[in-house]
């Protein structure tokens, strides 16, 4: 890692301009989502430190001829320096915290779309998640890989609830059209009068935000 008096030397020649546009945004990013643990500024310093050690791959990447391949090279590299920045900003909260990153729990998407049949159930039909978990352990010949603390799979079914329930009218309804009533995506696609494409996506997306609201996807693979 470039020393934080290395940083502050720097000028804009030595970074490709378009990574000042990058970091910064990320930096913002990352610090509203760790409030308290970190400051936007030193996310910054990590992002462009981070930036700096792969400047000359970067150089290349960004003068990228073709524009369309810019575009995907730029939206590469902000993915990559997120994906930094939230390492950093968790290792700062687990030191802060009192607990180790290997402490912490992640949920996949596969995950969350094997336990959200019961998890809606639960909801549409008013039982209790303690039944869902009975019929999971009982009647599934796979149960869900659960990253709850000792495999807690009822811990599991409450987070998924909980974050099933943030979520807009229009995710939980093509959820539940998905993965409670079983519909497949040309049904959906179909009800929602949309092409299957866009039932795929929206149906992914409804998913990636299940997925945020417990956290993310894993900074760490």
């Amino acid at each position: 890692m470039v020393c934080g008096q290395r940083l502050k030397n720097l000028t804009v020649t030595e970074l490709h301009k378009s990574i000042y546009d990058i970091a910064p945004s990320v930096a913002s990013a990352i610090a509203r989502r760790f409030r308290g643990y970190v400051e936007r500024d030193d996310v910054l310093q990590e992002c462009l430190a981070w930036a700096l050690t792969r400047n000359r791959q970067f150089d290349e990447m960004l003068n990228e001829p073709n524009p369309v391949q810019r575009v995907i090279n730029e939206k590469r590299i902000a993915w990559q320096m997120k994906r930094t920045a939230e390492r950093y900003a968790r290792k700062e909260k687990a030191a802060k915290s009192g607990y180790r990153t290997g402490d912490e729990a992640f949920y996949d998407t596969a995950m969350i779309a094997q336990v959200l049949p019961h998890v809606i159930a639960s909801i549409v039909d008013n039982t209790v998640l303690e039944q869902a978990q009975n019929i999971i352990n009982d009647g599934s010949p796979k149960k869900p890989s659960v990253p709850a603390e000792g495999g807690n799979l009822l811990a599991t079914l409450i987070d998924v609830k909980r974050s099933y329930l943030k979520l807009e009218v229009e995710d939980q309804t093509i959820l539940r059209l998905r993965y409670h009533e079983g519909q497949t995506l040309q049904q959906v696609a179909h009800l929602l009068e949309c092409a299957v494409s866009t039932a795929d996506r929206r149906c992914t997306s409804a998913l990636r935000k299940v997925q945020n609201g417990l956290g993310g996807d894993n900074p760490w693979q």
